[in-house]
Protein backbone atom coordinates (compact mmCIF):
# COMPACT_ATOMS: atom_id res chain seq x y z
CA UNK A 1 0.00 0.00 0.00
CA UNK A 2 1.72 3.29 -0.89
CA UNK A 3 2.04 5.96 1.68
CA UNK A 4 1.71 9.54 -0.01
CA UNK A 5 5.01 11.93 -0.27
CA UNK A 6 5.45 15.59 0.81
CA UNK A 7 4.80 17.54 -1.89
CA UNK A 8 7.93 20.49 -2.61
CA UNK A 9 5.76 22.49 -2.47
CA UNK A 10 3.55 21.70 0.11
CA UNK A 11 4.03 22.78 4.10
CA UNK A 12 4.05 20.15 7.13
CA UNK A 13 0.95 20.82 7.89
CA UNK A 14 -0.80 20.71 4.61
CA UNK A 15 0.82 17.53 3.86
CA UNK A 16 -0.44 15.93 7.53
CA UNK A 17 -3.82 16.89 6.52
CA UNK A 18 -3.62 15.28 3.16
CA UNK A 19 -1.79 12.31 4.38
CA UNK A 20 -4.62 11.66 6.87
CA UNK A 21 -7.47 12.29 4.52
CA UNK A 22 -5.89 9.83 2.10
CA UNK A 23 -8.63 7.17 0.88
CA UNK A 24 -6.50 3.73 1.69
CA UNK A 25 -5.12 5.44 4.67
CA UNK A 26 -8.27 5.71 5.75
CA UNK A 27 -9.53 2.58 4.91
CA UNK A 28 -6.18 0.19 6.47
CA UNK A 29 -5.56 2.91 9.53
CA UNK A 30 -7.19 4.20 12.43
CA UNK A 31 -6.55 8.15 12.98
CA UNK A 32 -4.12 7.69 15.91
CA UNK A 33 -1.86 5.20 13.64
CA UNK A 34 -2.25 7.22 10.63
CA UNK A 35 -1.32 10.01 12.42
CA UNK A 36 1.87 8.11 13.43
CA UNK A 37 2.44 6.99 9.90
CA UNK A 38 2.08 10.01 8.52
CA UNK A 39 5.10 11.68 10.84
CA UNK A 40 7.25 9.10 10.22
CA UNK A 41 7.01 9.57 6.13
CA UNK A 42 7.50 13.40 7.08
CA UNK A 43 10.22 12.96 8.90
CA UNK A 44 11.96 10.83 6.08
CA UNK A 45 10.85 13.58 3.40
CA UNK A 46 13.07 15.90 5.17
CA UNK A 47 16.01 13.72 5.13
CA UNK A 48 15.37 12.84 1.35
CA UNK A 49 13.99 15.74 -0.27
CA UNK A 50 16.73 17.96 -1.12
CA UNK A 51 20.09 17.56 -3.48
CA UNK A 52 22.27 14.77 -2.72
CA UNK A 53 26.13 14.87 -3.03
CA UNK A 54 27.18 10.72 -3.22
CA UNK A 55 25.30 8.85 -0.38
CA UNK A 56 24.96 12.10 1.46
CA UNK A 57 21.25 12.81 1.67
CA UNK A 58 21.31 15.18 4.30
CA UNK A 59 19.79 18.69 3.89
CA UNK A 60 22.57 21.16 4.25
CA UNK A 61 24.09 24.03 2.94
CA UNK A 62 27.20 21.46 2.43
CA UNK A 63 24.89 19.44 0.04
CA UNK A 64 23.76 22.47 -1.69
CA UNK A 65 24.58 22.72 -5.52
CA UNK A 66 25.17 26.86 -4.69
CA UNK A 67 28.31 27.57 -3.24
CA UNK A 68 28.32 29.69 -0.27
CA UNK A 69 29.06 33.34 -0.79
CA UNK A 70 32.18 34.99 1.93
CA UNK A 71 30.26 35.06 5.25
CA UNK A 72 33.05 37.18 6.69
CA UNK A 73 32.86 39.77 4.05
CA UNK A 74 29.16 39.72 3.97
CA UNK A 75 29.03 40.56 7.84
CA UNK A 76 31.44 43.29 7.42
CA UNK A 77 29.49 45.13 4.85
CA UNK A 78 26.46 44.40 6.98
CA UNK A 79 28.36 46.49 9.74
CA UNK A 80 30.58 49.33 8.36
CA UNK A 81 27.99 50.12 5.13
CA UNK A 82 24.23 50.02 6.46
CA UNK A 83 22.94 51.92 3.51
CA UNK A 84 24.34 49.03 1.12
CA UNK A 85 22.47 46.12 3.39
CA UNK A 86 19.46 47.81 3.04
CA UNK A 87 19.20 48.10 -0.59
CA UNK A 88 19.30 44.27 -0.81
CA UNK A 89 15.46 43.28 -0.53
CA UNK A 90 13.06 43.10 2.31
CA UNK A 91 12.42 41.38 5.68
CA UNK A 92 12.77 38.47 4.35
CA UNK A 93 16.40 38.82 3.15
CA UNK A 94 17.39 39.98 6.44
CA UNK A 95 16.08 36.52 7.98
CA UNK A 96 18.15 34.56 5.16
CA UNK A 97 21.14 36.47 6.40
CA UNK A 98 20.39 35.44 10.27
CA UNK A 99 19.44 32.16 8.91
CA UNK A 100 22.60 31.08 7.31
CA UNK A 101 24.63 32.26 10.16
CA UNK A 102 22.54 29.67 12.31
CA UNK A 103 22.80 26.81 9.62
CA UNK A 104 26.83 27.55 9.67
CA UNK A 105 26.63 27.31 13.44
CA UNK A 106 25.52 23.93 12.86
CA UNK A 107 22.25 24.54 13.96
CA UNK A 108 19.37 21.72 12.62
CA UNK A 109 15.80 22.74 14.05
CA UNK A 110 12.79 22.94 11.50
CA UNK A 111 13.30 26.94 10.93
CA UNK A 112 16.85 25.99 9.50
CA UNK A 113 16.65 22.69 7.23
CA UNK A 114 13.51 24.63 5.70
CA UNK A 115 15.50 27.59 5.25
CA UNK A 116 17.81 25.67 3.34
CA UNK A 117 15.57 23.93 1.44
CA UNK A 118 14.25 27.51 0.14
CA UNK A 119 17.79 29.43 -0.35
CA UNK A 120 18.09 26.39 -2.94
CA UNK A 121 14.36 27.48 -4.65
CA UNK A 122 15.73 31.26 -4.26
CA UNK A 123 18.96 31.26 -6.26
CA UNK A 124 17.60 29.65 -9.04
CA UNK A 125 14.89 31.92 -9.72
CA UNK A 126 17.50 35.09 -9.18
CA UNK A 127 21.21 33.59 -10.56
CA UNK A 128 21.22 35.70 -12.91
CA UNK A 129 20.42 39.16 -10.94
CA UNK A 130 23.48 41.42 -11.08
CA UNK A 131 24.72 40.77 -14.85
CA UNK A 132 23.76 44.13 -15.61
CA UNK A 133 26.65 45.25 -14.54
CA UNK A 134 29.02 42.69 -17.00
CA UNK A 135 29.01 45.33 -19.11
CA UNK A 136 30.03 49.00 -18.39
CA UNK A 137 26.80 50.20 -16.01
CA UNK A 138 28.24 51.83 -13.15
CA UNK A 139 26.36 50.22 -9.60
CA UNK A 140 24.57 52.80 -7.40
CA UNK A 141 22.00 52.10 -4.49
CA UNK A 142 18.92 51.79 -6.83
CA UNK A 143 20.70 48.82 -9.02
CA UNK A 144 22.27 46.67 -6.90
CA UNK A 145 19.99 45.43 -4.63
CA UNK A 146 19.92 41.76 -6.71
CA UNK A 147 23.67 41.40 -6.18
CA UNK A 148 23.06 42.71 -1.89
CA UNK A 149 20.04 39.75 -1.81
CA UNK A 150 22.51 37.01 -3.04
CA UNK A 151 24.85 38.40 -0.53
CA UNK A 152 22.37 38.23 2.05
CA UNK A 153 21.48 34.36 1.00
CA UNK A 154 25.03 33.66 1.23
CA UNK A 155 24.62 32.56 -2.38
CA UNK A 156 26.98 33.28 -5.40
CA UNK A 157 25.22 34.40 -8.66
CA UNK A 158 26.10 34.88 -12.45
CA UNK A 159 28.92 37.71 -11.53
CA UNK A 160 31.22 35.46 -9.47
CA UNK A 161 32.37 36.26 -6.01
CA UNK A 162 35.00 38.02 -6.91
CA UNK A 163 32.90 39.86 -9.23
CA UNK A 164 29.87 40.59 -6.73
CA UNK A 165 32.88 42.19 -4.72
CA UNK A 166 34.18 44.38 -7.22
CA UNK A 167 30.73 45.93 -7.63
CA UNK A 168 29.78 46.53 -4.19
CA UNK A 169 33.44 47.94 -3.62
CA UNK A 170 33.16 50.35 -6.49
CA UNK A 171 29.35 51.16 -4.64
CA UNK A 172 31.74 51.93 -1.57
CA UNK A 173 34.02 54.00 -2.61
CA UNK A 174 31.37 56.09 -4.22
CA UNK A 175 29.58 56.27 -0.60
CA UNK A 176 32.60 56.95 1.45
CA UNK A 177 33.48 60.00 -1.11
CA UNK A 178 30.05 61.10 -0.53
CA UNK A 179 30.01 60.48 3.20
CA UNK A 180 33.64 62.34 3.60
CA UNK A 181 31.82 65.33 1.78
CA UNK A 182 28.28 65.19 3.22
CA UNK A 183 27.48 62.47 5.85
CA UNK A 184 29.78 63.45 8.06
CA UNK A 185 28.80 66.70 8.42
CA UNK A 186 25.41 65.70 8.95
CA UNK A 187 26.47 63.44 11.89
CA UNK A 188 28.38 65.95 13.63
CA UNK A 189 27.49 66.26 17.35
CA UNK A 190 28.59 69.17 19.77
CA UNK A 191 28.41 68.72 23.84
CA UNK A 192 29.73 71.26 26.66
CA UNK A 193 31.33 71.34 29.69
CA UNK A 194 31.88 73.65 32.47
CA UNK A 195 35.27 74.45 32.78
CA UNK A 196 36.11 74.47 36.46
CA UNK A 197 39.70 74.86 36.43
CA UNK A 198 40.34 76.82 33.23
CA UNK A 199 43.68 78.13 33.30
CA UNK A 200 45.65 81.07 31.79
CA UNK A 201 49.19 81.49 30.90
CA UNK A 202 51.77 83.11 29.02
CA UNK A 203 54.12 81.77 27.35
CA UNK A 204 56.34 84.99 26.28
CA UNK A 205 53.80 87.60 25.00
CA UNK A 206 51.15 84.61 23.83
CA UNK A 207 48.62 84.14 26.07
CA UNK A 208 47.81 80.40 26.84
CA UNK A 209 44.23 79.09 27.51
CA UNK A 210 44.26 75.78 29.09
CA UNK A 211 41.23 73.41 29.52
CA UNK A 212 39.10 70.22 28.73
CA UNK A 213 37.20 70.05 25.88
CA UNK A 214 35.91 66.58 27.56
CA UNK A 215 35.54 64.89 30.50
CA UNK A 216 35.25 61.22 30.88
CA UNK A 217 33.11 59.08 32.81
CA UNK A 218 30.92 62.40 33.90
CA UNK A 219 27.27 61.77 33.90
CA UNK A 220 25.89 64.25 31.23
CA UNK A 221 22.56 66.38 31.59
CA UNK A 222 19.54 65.26 30.04
CA UNK A 223 19.86 65.67 26.10
CA UNK A 224 16.23 64.86 25.44
CA UNK A 225 15.30 61.46 26.24
CA UNK A 226 18.89 60.71 27.07
CA UNK A 227 21.45 61.07 29.20
CA UNK A 228 25.34 59.74 28.15
CA UNK A 229 28.97 59.45 29.33
CA UNK A 230 32.03 59.64 27.48
CA UNK A 231 34.77 56.90 28.00
CA UNK A 232 38.09 57.00 28.81
CA UNK A 233 39.75 56.44 25.00
CA UNK A 234 37.15 58.01 22.93
CA UNK A 235 39.67 60.21 21.41
CA UNK A 236 42.57 57.23 20.86
CA UNK A 237 43.91 57.82 17.42
CA UNK A 238 41.89 61.60 17.29
CA UNK A 239 44.70 63.70 18.80
CA UNK A 240 46.53 64.31 14.83
CA UNK A 241 43.59 65.23 13.47
CA UNK A 242 42.95 68.93 11.95
CA UNK A 243 41.27 70.61 14.91
CA UNK A 244 40.37 74.36 15.25
CA UNK A 245 40.33 76.37 18.67
CA UNK A 246 37.23 78.40 17.97
CA UNK A 247 34.42 80.28 19.38
CA UNK A 248 30.83 79.20 19.65
CA UNK A 249 32.26 76.48 17.37
CA UNK A 250 31.89 79.52 14.25
CA UNK A 251 34.38 82.29 13.48
CA UNK A 252 38.15 82.35 12.37
CA UNK A 253 40.30 79.70 14.22
CA UNK A 254 42.44 81.32 17.14
CA UNK A 255 44.17 78.44 17.40
CA UNK A 256 45.18 75.05 14.94
CA UNK A 257 46.61 71.96 15.60
CA UNK A 258 48.52 71.84 11.94
CA UNK A 259 50.26 74.75 13.18
CA UNK A 260 51.12 73.94 16.74
CA UNK A 261 49.11 76.57 18.37
CA UNK A 262 46.44 73.94 19.62
CA UNK A 263 47.79 71.03 21.30
CA UNK A 264 45.71 67.98 22.90
CA UNK A 265 46.39 65.28 24.86
CA UNK A 266 44.64 63.09 27.36
CA UNK A 267 44.73 62.46 30.87
CA UNK A 268 42.89 60.43 33.28
CA UNK A 269 39.88 63.33 33.40
CA UNK A 270 39.51 63.53 29.83
CA UNK A 271 40.57 65.71 26.73
CA UNK A 272 43.31 68.45 27.59
CA UNK A 273 43.57 71.59 25.07
CA UNK A 274 46.42 73.99 25.15
CA UNK A 275 45.48 76.94 22.82
CA UNK A 276 48.09 79.75 22.01
CA UNK A 277 46.50 82.71 21.49
CA UNK A 278 47.83 85.44 19.15
CA UNK A 279 47.89 89.01 21.14
CA UNK A 280 47.24 91.11 18.13
CA UNK A 281 43.79 89.30 17.12
CA UNK A 282 41.37 91.63 18.73
CA UNK A 283 39.07 88.44 19.20
CA UNK A 284 41.50 86.34 21.14
CA UNK A 285 42.63 89.76 23.50
CA UNK A 286 38.63 89.90 24.45
CA UNK A 287 38.41 85.90 24.54
CA UNK A 288 41.51 86.16 27.62
CA UNK A 289 38.98 89.14 29.45
CA UNK A 290 35.88 87.18 29.29
CA UNK A 291 37.87 84.22 30.57
CA UNK A 292 39.64 86.18 33.37
CA UNK A 293 35.95 87.78 34.47
CA UNK A 294 34.26 84.35 34.71
CA UNK A 295 31.72 85.67 31.65
CA UNK A 296 32.82 82.30 29.37
CA UNK A 297 33.18 79.43 32.08
CA UNK A 298 32.17 76.76 29.57
CA UNK A 299 34.21 74.69 26.84
CA UNK A 300 32.64 72.28 24.14
CA UNK A 301 34.00 70.11 21.50
CA UNK A 302 32.35 69.24 17.68
CA UNK A 303 32.52 65.49 17.08
CA UNK A 304 31.52 62.66 14.92
CA UNK A 305 30.72 59.18 16.54
CA UNK A 306 32.19 55.97 15.59
CA UNK A 307 31.13 54.03 18.37
CA UNK A 308 28.33 54.17 20.93
CA UNK A 309 26.85 51.71 23.27
CA UNK A 310 23.22 51.56 25.99
CA UNK A 311 21.47 50.78 28.55
CA UNK A 312 18.98 51.31 30.78
CA UNK A 313 19.08 51.96 33.95
CA UNK A 314 16.00 52.86 36.52
CA UNK A 315 13.92 53.86 33.41
CA UNK A 316 16.55 56.13 32.20
CA UNK A 317 18.74 55.98 28.75
CA UNK A 318 22.41 55.98 29.27
CA UNK A 319 24.49 56.30 26.05
CA UNK A 320 28.38 55.64 26.23
CA UNK A 321 30.50 56.78 23.53
CA UNK A 322 33.02 54.52 23.14
CA UNK A 323 34.99 55.43 20.13
CA UNK A 324 35.14 58.86 18.19
CA UNK A 325 36.16 58.86 14.72
CA UNK A 326 36.61 62.35 13.53
CA UNK A 327 37.55 65.38 16.34
CA UNK A 328 36.73 68.97 14.39
CA UNK A 329 36.99 71.80 16.57
CA UNK A 330 37.31 72.59 20.87
CA UNK A 331 35.47 76.04 21.44
CA UNK A 332 35.19 78.56 24.40
CA UNK A 333 31.63 79.18 24.66
CA UNK A 334 28.89 81.25 25.72
CA UNK A 335 25.76 79.05 26.22
CA UNK A 336 25.26 75.05 26.47
CA UNK A 337 25.20 73.09 22.79
CA UNK A 338 22.27 70.94 23.92
CA UNK A 339 19.70 71.60 21.38
CA UNK A 340 18.09 69.45 19.19
CA UNK A 341 20.17 69.79 16.22
CA UNK A 342 23.20 68.63 18.63
CA UNK A 343 21.43 65.56 19.97
CA UNK A 344 19.46 64.32 16.63
CA UNK A 345 22.36 62.13 15.59
CA UNK A 346 22.54 60.62 19.67
CA UNK A 347 18.63 60.07 19.23
CA UNK A 348 18.69 57.87 15.92
CA UNK A 349 21.18 55.99 17.36
CA UNK A 350 19.20 55.32 20.45
CA UNK A 351 16.25 54.84 18.16
CA UNK A 352 17.70 51.93 16.17
CA UNK A 353 19.49 50.33 19.39
CA UNK A 354 15.64 50.40 20.61
CA UNK A 355 14.51 48.22 17.58
CA UNK A 356 17.58 45.99 17.17
CA UNK A 357 16.34 45.37 21.22
CA UNK A 358 12.74 44.81 20.21
CA UNK A 359 14.13 43.05 16.72
CA UNK A 360 16.37 40.35 19.44
CA UNK A 361 13.25 39.82 21.57
CA UNK A 362 10.65 39.33 18.69
CA UNK A 363 13.72 36.76 17.27
CA UNK A 364 14.28 34.94 20.75
CA UNK A 365 10.13 35.05 21.55
CA UNK A 366 9.32 33.20 18.07
CA UNK A 367 12.35 30.83 18.18
CA UNK A 368 10.73 30.07 21.42
CA UNK A 369 7.83 29.43 19.97
CA UNK A 370 9.41 27.16 16.98
CA UNK A 371 10.92 25.19 19.76
CA UNK A 372 7.55 24.58 21.74
CA UNK A 373 5.60 23.48 18.65
CA UNK A 374 8.52 20.95 17.57
CA UNK A 375 8.28 19.60 21.29
CA UNK A 376 4.85 19.15 20.96
CA UNK A 377 4.77 17.24 17.51
CA UNK A 378 7.37 15.13 18.76
CA UNK A 379 5.39 14.69 22.21
CA UNK A 380 2.15 13.93 20.13
CA UNK A 381 4.15 11.59 17.27
CA UNK A 382 5.44 10.05 20.17
CA UNK A 383 2.10 9.25 21.87
CA UNK A 384 0.87 8.21 19.43
CA UNK A 385 3.32 5.79 18.49
CA UNK A 386 3.42 4.13 21.75
CA UNK A 387 -0.58 3.67 21.83
CA UNK A 388 -0.12 2.14 18.32
CA UNK A 389 2.32 -0.45 20.02
CA UNK A 390 0.10 -1.21 22.59
CA UNK A 391 -2.72 -2.14 20.46
CA UNK A 392 -0.20 -4.30 18.25
CA UNK A 393 0.14 -6.02 21.35
CA UNK A 394 -2.98 -6.42 22.86
CA UNK A 395 -3.75 -7.63 19.41
CA UNK A 396 -0.93 -10.09 19.52
CA UNK A 397 -1.54 -11.80 22.85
Amino acid sequence: MPIPTKNIDETNEEFIERCMADDTMVEEYEDDQRLAICSLQLEEERDTNFPTKDEDKKVSLKNSNYPQFDYDYALKLKEDYPSIWKAGGNIRGNDAFMLWGRARDGQETEAITEWIKEREAWIARHYEDGKQFKGDKEPNLSNVGGVVAQIKWGVIGTLGESGMKEVISVLKKKIDNKEDKFINMKNKEIRTFNVQDLELRMDGENPVVVGYGAVFNSESNDLGGFREFIAPGAFEGRLEDDVRFLINHDGLPLARTTNGTLRLSVDEKGLKYEAKLNPNVSTSRDLIELLKDGTINQSSFAFIVEDDSWEVKDGTNYRTINKVSRLYDVSSVTYPAYDAASSSVALRSMQEWQEKEEAKKLEESLEAEKLEGIKEEEDLKQRSLNEMRLRILKNKY
